[in-house]
């Protein structure tokens, strides 16, 4: 993961459970799992593995020692899921998160409005550092940013991607690269693998 100075900029943590929880969701983006991660993630959570349920979404192995696991499709698979569970969240749950930040920041966005607090959600960052870019000027997003700047999916414009990020969003600003100087734009780079 990068380093910033930027404030609004997350930071993550290693999962591992808070054993003061009553129970204890896993949501893992398939596509970010390493091979042994799993097995190194059962480790950390056999302490309340009699408590914890496992959503395992989109390509993945097996999850052996991960409570009870659900596979789920894609990212709107796990709203549908939050939304249809089959009992409500209270305060002594906590969730669990790992993946790609835009990954993280969708489900966090959905566990808020099924009553998740922040302080009941862990997110841990793996696998790729592309970006989903909000635009300034017509509020747009962009997902799958890799570049110093990309084309706006809304207005066209192309967007320098800042480092400011939005929690409430789940995305980084976009600034319209030559505002300034019509024409001036510097040479594309891949910076967010």
């Amino acid at each position: 993961m990068m380093h910033s100075d930027i404030k609004s900029r997350p930071t993550y943590q290693v999962l591992e459970p808070d054993l003061a929880g009553t129970g204890h969701l896993l949501v893992i983006e398939g596509e970010t799992v390493l091979p042994g991660r799993l097995d190194s993630l059962a480790g950390t959570f056999a302490p309340v593995e009699d408590k914890l349920h496992t959503w395992l979404v989109g390509s993945h192995a097996g999850a052996q020692g991960l409570g009870k696991v659900w596979h789920l499709p894609a990212i709107a698979d796990v709203v549908d899921a939050f939304a249809c569970a089959t009992r409500g969240f209270g305060i002594g749950d906590r969730l669990y998160v790992q993946g790609t930040e835009p990954f993280l920041w969708s489900v966090a966005t959905a566990a808020g409005i099924v009553g998740f607090g922040a302080g009941q959600v862990r997110l841990h960052h793996t696998g790729s550092l592309r970006r989903r870019v909000w635009c300034t000027h017509c509020h747009g997003v962009t997902d799958n940013v890799t570049t110093n700047f990309a084309a706006c999916s809304g207005c066209g414009r192309h967007l320098l991607v800042r480092d400011h990020f939005s929690r409430r969003l789940g995305a980084f600003m976009g600034v319209m690269i030559d505002a300034e100087v019509p024409g001036q734009v510097p040479a594309l780079e891949e910076v967010f693998p």
